[in-house]
């Protein structure tokens, strides 16, 4: 994916509006934590990290969950672990354990940011459910009703990507 083709794109989601993942009615969801669809959930900046308001990263989802069954799963409070001022909530004890054994293998790349976004050097929000794992780094994208993000990457040259992405993120975070 050339220059072009990613400032294209960059102005595509912009257009296709960045808080449409935002945009659908209110949703319950277990464990108290606001989901993405949560029209009250603002976002919040703790150290550059992409938090929503509530203080819980992810949305709620169990970190450890994207790489021991390779999709997003909801955590429990009762499991909770905090990482440089972040609240995780993790599926059991047993990957709280592993977490809390080494939360940087488990964190977020880009502190939580679109992978995508951090490669055409901007912020966008993400759906926690919309994920890769990426060299042993958990990837977060943007989705909303006019755009995957993942997909966009997914065309590109991921090594150039994440090469991008890791340069606008030393510029950026906190």
């Amino acid at each position: 994916m050339n220059h072009k083709t990613l400032t294209a794109a960059a102005a595509l989601v912009i257009t296709a509006g960045l808080t449409g993942c935002n945009t659908a009615p209110k949703t319950a969801t277990a464990y108290d934590t606001p989901s993405v669809t949560d029209t009250t959930t603002s976002v919040a900046y703790h150290n550059g990290n992409n938090v929503p308001a509530h203080g819980v990263a992810l949305d709620g989802y169990c970190p450890v969950a994207y790489f021991a069954v390779n999709k997003p799963v909801r955590g429990q409070k009762q499991y909770s672990s905090t990482h440089e001022g972040i609240t995780y909530h993790l599926v059991s004890a047993d990957a709280k354990a592993e977490f809390d054994k080494n939360p940087d293998k488990y964190v977020p790349a880009y502190g939580g940011w679109c992978a995508f976004g951090m490669s055409v050097e901007d912020k966008f929000p993400v759906d926690p459910r919309n994920f890769k794992i990426v060299d042993g780094q958990l990837m977060l994208f943007l989705k909303n009703d006019g755009l995957d993000a993942r997909e966009l990457w997914n065309k590109g040259n991921q090594r150039e990507l994440t090469t991008k992405a890791g340069k606008h993120w030393k510029k950026v975070q906190g």
